[in-house]
Order: C-alpha cells, then sequence, then structure tokens
C-alpha cells in the first residue's frame, strides 16, 4: 500500500480547485499548476484525502459564482473518493488493528 494517492483531474477541474485553495490560502496539498497538459497529475498525500475533499466542499462557492464550476469543485472530490477507495489509498489514523483495547 503506498501513502500516496495519484489521480489525473481535467485541467479545468483542477484550476477551479487550485483558485478556491489559493483564495484560502490553504497551507496543505496544494495541486500544480495545469500549464498544457489535458490532465493534471495530483500526487495527493494519503493523510491529505480527506482534509483536502471536505475544504473543497465547504469553500467551493469562491472558485465562482456558477454551479456549475461548484459541480467541477464537486467532481474532483468525487474523484479523489472513487480512486482513494479503488487503489486502497486511505489515511492511516494511527489504529491499523481498530482503536486500542482497554
Amino acid at each position: 500500500m503506498t501513502d500516496t494517492l495519484i489521480v489525473d483531474i481535467p485541467r479545468t477541474r483542477s484550476d477551479t480547485a487550485r483558485r478556491v485553495l489559493t483564495r484560502i490560502a490553504w497551507r496543505g496539498y496544494m495541486p500544480p499548476e495545469s500549464g498544457e497538459a489535458a490532465d493534471v497529475q495530483w500526487n495527493l498525500p494519503a493523510d491529505q484525502i480527506d482534509l483536502i475533499r471536505s475544504v473543497l466542499r465547504r469553500n467551493r462557492r469562491l472558485a465562482g459564482d456558477s454551479v456549475t464550476i461548484w459541480g467541477a469543485v464537486d467532481r474532483v472530490c468525487e474523484t479523489i473518493a472513487n480512486e482513494s477507495e479503488r487503489r486502497g489509498v486511505r489515511p492511516n489514523y494511527g489504529y491499523d488493528m481498530g482503536p486500542p483495547q482497554p
């Protein structure tokens, strides 16, 4: 099992998500700038998967006024969730075998 989730996000969606994170001065994982590529490869640390999804969803309106733009951020979140589940890359909160027993 790897501790990094590698996900390809379409350029416009990645740019929109990056704009949200920039506007809130996010200090966690920042996706790379897209350049000219059709897709942007995110190398998302496993311990930030849930956090970045919740931050993007909570702040998606900062990307613009359009519901279409909010939908783009939602689709980034869904892609991250689906790939995380499919590849088995999940945060480790310190319990490999369940919570400690008393």
